[in-house]
């Protein structure tokens, strides 16, 4: 009896997460100025199926251009918040402090930016944009 539960529960751990359909909706990006306190990059994550997701961590990566590779400037991997409700979305942002180091690559005009989420090894969504600074038109993300 007790083998017919722990693969009952062995096989619901394996199809459940697959109910879950993790998506990247929108990474937005606002900056003021050039400075890191001036900077907010906000990930949006849907879950648009019929489960809850349980993401293991969100990747915020960015790079110069094109030919450069990745460099991951936070990482967020706190287990009590990565999980979304079936049809809900969640909303991650990175906000440096006054004075905190910073990726210089935030700080230049022009960037691009690529969110990864992961969940038990394997990448579920992934998305990315480019950046081009508008100091005059900063808006405040909702």
């Amino acid at each position: 009896m007790k083998k017919f539960l722990a693969i009952g529960a062995a096989l619901a751990a394996l199809t459940l997460p697959a109910l879950a359909d993790v998506q990247v909706r929108d990474i937005l990006i606002n900056q003021a100025a050039p400075k890191a306190e001036a900077t907010n990059i906000r990930v949006d994550l849907a879950n648009t199926g019929a489960s809850p997701a349980r993401i293991s961590s969100v990747s915020l990566q960015v790079r110069d251009n094109a030919s450069d590779s990745w460099q991951t400037i936070k990482t967020f991997n706190n287990a009590n918040y990565l999980k979304i409700m079936p049809h809900k979305h969640l909303a991650l942002d990175y906000l440096p402090a006054r004075g905190e180091a910073v990726n210089p690559i935030i700080l230049q005009p022009q960037f691009q930016v690529r969110a990864v989420v992961n969940a038990h090894g394997n990448v579920l969504a992934s998305a990315e944009r480019p950046y081009v600074a508008n100091y005059e038109s900063f808006v405040m993300p909702r």
